[in-house]
């Protein structure tokens, strides 16, 4: 087993002297710190195979020291050293991600042997994990292509350009599959055995972002104690995907057109460049020509990303999709909650076939997840039938159809504006404009939905107004300016 490196981190000159002669007679290489932050900087500076840490040093616990280390690298195992009085320490340890623990006083081949086990179970655990990794990335990658003709569009462009290193934009509404997509990407490529890294630029605000995206110097700013890598290091030989890259603030994108260009650049607070050898690829749910011609988004930065752009359809534009989703997602939630086999019945097929899914890929995942826990399937029926109805009455006020008929008003016949899905027909006058007469249609068609949301929650205006997704306030004010009261 030998020239594994392992780190100790403790205090005690002698017990560490005693462990480095007992591990380097078992032909393993040993780098002692004595504190908490030399540990972490020798952890960053030789990726150690197992580290050995103490649970009380100079500068607190060593417990404080797991979560830095997991964030840096999640596979190498950790051994607590404990005391005999550190009992909620070490069970603290564990929660936090230790592997084992081993008390003092205890012989030499006693850590020789937790070392052992510790590295082996571990390289195990991340062998199945890596294998259960790459047989759900080949199922996602079927099921992302699998069926309907527009996805096997966007395969055949995912095909063209994985094996090169230009710089691709995923477009497309939220929740269709673009990090699917950046993934298959990253897996057809020939840097597949190495990192993929995602980042959302909209969850962080800009100061956070920079320093996630670019890391830093040690003493750059208040609070940066040691060194930090960024997500471009980290994902040094494989991919970095971009998510949401129409939230990144107008300064960064500068930084980002710097990488794009010199494949370099400095950490916050750096002095030295930081070479950039990661494939970019990149995505939004927005409109990128809107925003840069709005000035949101630097236009040079766009003819940049912009060099192959892969759009992704919403989930309503490919329905075949929908029943392989569903059995795929049926399958992976009845495993992750240790449920037994879950099937729909055909009236709940239909309904999602109907449905028009306007959170796409994501709103279905998150329906069948639901399912897979509660099990109730009249209340997910009811849910999607209430949404349905509310998508219609949306649509059809955009839906409008004009037909002509006779009806009198004082001397004249006037035009009348059918509204389609079953509201009144509405007489408007003939020398309306198109807005004046969409606004007397949807006055009209509001105030027949809220009378008949009050008539079924008998005027509960509370209900009503959780029914009709509107505030209590604002339904108030409908029913003051629709006229309408309670019988």
């Amino acid at each position: 087993m030998g020239e594994n490196l392992i780190l100790l981190v403790d205090d005690d000159p002698v017990f560490s002297q005693f462990t480095q002669n007992i591990l380097s007679g078992k032909g393993m290489k040993v780098v002692t710190a004595f504190n908490k932050a030399e540990g972490l900087d020798l952890f960053e500076k030789h990726h150690p195979d197992c580290v050995i840490l103490d649970i009380f040093l100079p500068d607190g616990s060593g417990v404080d020291l797991i979560k830095p280390i997991r964030g840096i690298e999640l596979k190498v195992p950790i051994i607590m050293v404990s005391g005999q009085n550190e009992v909620d320490e070490v069970v603290r340890a564990m929660k936090d991600g230790a592997n084992d623990y081993i008390k003092k006083p205890f012989q030499g081949d006693e850590l020789f042997l937790k070392i052992q086990m510790v590295l082996e179970t571990s390289q195990n655990k991340w062998e199945l994990d890596e294998l259960k990794t790459k047989s759900r990335a080949e199922e996602e990658y079927k099921l992302l292509f699998s069926l309907s003709d527009r996805m096997s569009k966007v395969q055949a462009i995912v095909d063209q350009v994985a094996n090169t290193d230009i710089t691709v934009l995923i477009t497309g509404e939220s929740g269709t599959g673009k990090d699917l997509v950046a993934k298959s990407i990253h897996k057809a490529s020939e840097r597949a055995g190495e990192p993929f890294i995602k980042v959302n630029c909209a969850a962080l605000p800009r100061e956070l972002l920079e320093s996630e995206l670019f890391g830093f110097e040690k003493g750059a700013f208040t609070g940066a104690h040691r060194r930090k890598y960024g997500r471009f290091e980290m994902a040094q030989n494989g991919t970095i995907f971009l998510d949401e890259i129409s939230e990144m603030h107008m300064d960064l994108q500068s930084k980002l057109l710097h990488v794009l260009q010199e494949k370099q650049y400095y950490r916050i607070g750096g002095e030295k460049e930081v070479k950039a050898n990661c494939r970019i690829l990149v995505a939004t749910n927005k409109k990128l020509e809107d925003e840069v011609d709005e000035g949101r988004f630097r236009r040079d930065l766009f003819y940049r990303i912009n060099v192959v752009n892969i759009y992704v359809p919403p989930l309503r534009e490919r329905k075949d999709d929908v029943p392989l989703l569903v059995e795929y997602f049926l399958k992976r939630y009845a495993e992750m909650y240790n449920r037994n086999s879950v099937k729909i019945s055909p009236r709940l097929m239909e309904m999602f076939h109907e449905y028009s899914w306007p959170g796409n890929v994501r709103e279905l995942e998150n329906n069948i997840k639901r399912f897979v826990i509660l099990g109730n399937e009249a209340q997910l029926i009811s849910e999607l039938s209430r949404k349905k109805r509310e998508t219609s009455f949306g649509n059809n006020q955009e839906e409008e159809t004009w037909v002509h008929r006779p009806q009198t008003f004082g001397s004249s016949a006037v035009p009348v504006l059918k509204v389609t899905g079953g509201m009144e027909e509405v007489p408007v006058p003939d020398k309306g404009t198109l807005k004046e007469v969409a606004k007397i249609a949807q006055r009209r068609a509001e105030k027949e939905l809220i009378d008949k949301v009050l008539r079924q929650t008998r005027w509960n205006r509370r209900k009503a107004a959780q029914l009709l997704d509107i505030s209590y306030k604002a339904l108030l004010y409908k029913i003051k300016e629709c006229g309408l009261n309670q019988d």
